[in-house]
This record gives C-alpha cells, sequence and structure tokens, in this order.
C-alpha cells in the first residue's frame, strides 16, 4: 500500500555503528497537512541557504541547530495531540508496543529510555552491545537502526491493527526523526527530554507517574 507524502522527511539520517540513538517517530496522520507542507517548504529554503550563511567549518554546526529547531517544531505540535489519531493511550496497544521494545533488548541494542505519547514515541537505543570489549561485531550482520526500526514498526503496526479490529491501514509514520548521542553531556540531555515529554505535556506532574515513561535504572 503506497502512501502519499506527508512533507515531513527530515535530514538524512546519520548511523555510525554501535552509537547511542535518540529515535522518535510518530503515528501516520499525526500532523495537519497544511503545517507539514509549510515546514517542509522553510525546512528546504533554510538547507539551501545555510551555505551562502556560514563558512563551510561552521556548516555542520548550523544544519543540526537547523534540525534540531525542526524537530522542536514538529513536537510541539504532537505534544498538543490536537490532530489525527491517539491511538497510543490505548494501554492494550501501548502494551503492544512496548514488547516489541523489549524483543531484541540486549541483542541488537540496549534499550536505556522511552515513552510513548498520545500519538509518538521517544526511544534511546544503545547499539554498542552488539560488539564486544575490542569492538570487534559479536554476531555478523550488524543490525543498524534502519533494520531494527522497520522491524519495531511493522510487527507492531500489525498488532496493533489486529486491536483496532482493522486491516491495510497504516499507523506508523513511515519517517523517524533520529539524532546519534555524541558526549555524556548529550546523553543526559535525551534522557531528561524523555523524562520530562509527559509532565511538559501536562499529563502528569512527574515521569515515574506516567505508566509508558520508562527509564533504565542506571541513569535514575
Amino acid at each position: 500500500m503506497t502512501s502519499k507524502p506527508e512533507y515531513t522527511r527530515f535530514l538524512p539520517h546519520f548511523h555510525p555503528q554501535g552509537a547511542i540513538f535518540f529515535v522518535t517517530f510518530r503515528l501516520y496522520g499525526s500532523l495537519p497537512r497544511e503545517f507539514a507542507k509549510s515546514l517542509h517548504d522553510w525546512h528546504c529554503k533554510e538547507l539551501e541557504l545555510l551555505p551562502k550563511k556560514y563558512p563551510p567549518e561552521l556548516l555542520d554546526q548550523a544544519k543540526y541547530l537547523h534540525q534540531r529547531d525542526y524537530f522542536l517544531r514538529v513536537e510541539e505540535v504532537l505534544d498538543k495531540a490536537n490532530h489525527g489519531p491517539k491511538h497510543l493511550i490505548n494501554p492494550k496497544i501501548a502494551n503492544c508496543l512496548t514488547t516489541y521494545l523489549r524483543e531484541f533488548d540486549g541483542i541488537w541494542y540496549d534499550l536505556l529510555g522511552y515513552t510513548l505519547m498520545a500519538n509518538h514515541v521517544h526511544l534511546l537505543m544503545d547499539f554498542s552491545v552488539q560488539f564486544d570489549e575490542f569492538e570487534i561485531l559479536k554476531k555478523p550482520p550488524y543490525r543498524n537502526l534502519d533494520y531494527v526500526m522497520f522491524r519495531i514498526k511493522g510487527a507492531s503496526a500489525r498488532k496493533a491493527n489486529q486491536i483496532l479490529g482493522r486491516k491495510n491501514v497504516h499507523f506508523w509514520q513511515p519517517e523517524y526523526h533520529n539524532r546519534y548521542i555524541r558526549n555524556r553531556q548529550h546523553l543526559f540531555s535525551a534522557l531528561n527530554y524523555i523524562k520530562q515529554n509527559p509532565v511538559k505535556a501536562g499529563i502528569v506532574n512527574h515521569w515515574k507517574a506516567h505508566p509508558f515513561t520508562w527509564i533504565h535504572e542506571a541513569f535514575w
């Protein structure tokens, strides 16, 4: 089933092997189409202008900040959940997704944290588990983030649609957003974002009160 473009593609993915990734993915149709198109047009125009605004040595940082701005604009609309489906508030569907998140935990990645909002999900996943202490791949082939997200989204979409009593209907938006974690400060910033997202959205007063927010005990 071919989906129509929703004008929401983020910047190209960059997936260093063995990195930690902060990942966001969302339900299909969870952004207003006019907003998505407007944001897409702004995104493309800004990307064209960046090389004219910044010298080569500052261009990577400028792209990084632009991508962050893009993400935050999308996130602001998603947190309000005023448009589109909110299937993740259904405990059966939320539990279904967390089951698939944990299926390959400790095999393809170490799951460090997640939060399930009404229409989108944030994950923190460490892919270094696929390597030993000498940085040698334990069990070829290496399973990268695209492969893992395809498996998680595909399996959870099929099960969620069964729960909803429907077939051949898009559940997840095909694209997802990811940032690889650059250092320890970036790691704790991502963990804090995951913790505070349901608080900021007014769902709970403390992240531990949200039944579908989980942080690895090493980071409490």
